[in-house]
């Protein structure tokens, strides 16, 4: 059966890939590969590479500057030249037959990630999402790109909330996906052997245990094999540390336990203490 949440993204990228064919021109770059056809002059005619100039080699005219114009805009610029030189009122025809000058890096949770060639100057995350095959089950609800800052060999982070977008709480193009960026589609965190929670004190079996999202102390407790001798069970506490901030939450597992109380959920890092009663 299909989920709500595979459901909604079909439904979102059918939008997103309709106003695509809507979008601006695509900007000719280094590595694409032209097909021009000027009818009736082979000599003129052919694929032709851009280079790492930027240009196209014609015959007669030589290296001929193609980089950051759009395909209206080359077959403007070509009529002009052979229209005054060569050829009276030129027929032309331009379109690209390799896409290879916008490359991103896709990673994680997607069923194919690797290197994709841009067919446009920008995508959407659901773009993305599209032309790597979907998302795995243990895909998790934020996507993490990486943009190399301007001018300098350092990345910025950028998250996307995923479940938002195909919720609809978010817009497909809130935030576009550029030419050398890397994103990064993270498993549920709960996935993570790598995220764990802490319990220390009066149970059976302190140490670190797994995180999985939705896990609370009490649970935590139980899965340490529960309290030992002389347990403080109703002065147990949370150490949670925040934007570099660290707190201290109190819980008091007897009322937990006999349903006067509502337990606390966990999150990565949490240290639950058990401490010794008094007497």
């Amino acid at each position: 059966m299909v989920s709500m949440k595979r459901k909604s993204f079909l439904l979102i990228l059918l939008f997103i890939l309709f106003i695509s064919l809507m979008g601006e021109g695509y900007k000719i770059g280094k590595g694409d590969v032209l097909n021009i056809d000027v009818l009736g002059e082979s000599d003129f005619s052919g694929n032709f590479t851009v280079n790492e100039k930027g240009c196209i080699t014609l015959k007669y005219i030589g290296d001929f500057k193609v980089e950051g114009l759009t395909l209206e805009e080359l077959k403007k610029k070509l009529y002009d030249v052979l229209n005054r030189d060569y050829i009276n009122n030129p027929t032309i025809k331009v379109k690209i037959v390799e896409y290879k000058s916008k490359k991103i890096i896709v990673l994680g949770e997607v069923n194919h990630p690797g290197e994709y060639y841009l067919k446009k100057n920008k995508v959407s995350i659901l773009e993305v999402i599209s032309m790597t095959g979907g998302l795995t089950e243990k895909c998790g609800n934020v996507a993490i790109i990486f943009r190399k800052k301007r001018g300098k060999n350092e990345f910025k982070k950028i998250e996307i909330k995923i479940g938002e977008i195909l919720s609809g709480k978010e817009k497909p193009d809130k935030a576009y996906i550029y030419p050398d960026d890397i994103v990064n589609f993270p498993r549920k965190v709960e996935d993570n052997p790598n995220l764990k929670v802490y319990i220390e004190g009066k149970v059976i079996k302190p140490g670190a245990y797994k995180y999985r999202r939705g896990m609370t102390v009490y649970q935590l407790c139980i899965e340490a094999g529960g309290f030992a001798e002389f347990s403080a069970e109703n002065r147990a506490y949370i150490i949670r540390t925040v934007n570099g901030k660290t707190k201290k939450i109190k819980v008091n597992l007897k009322k937990v336990r006999s349903g006067k109380a509502r337990d606390i959920k966990l999150k990565p890092g949490d240290r639950v203490i058990i401490p010794s009663s008094w007497f």
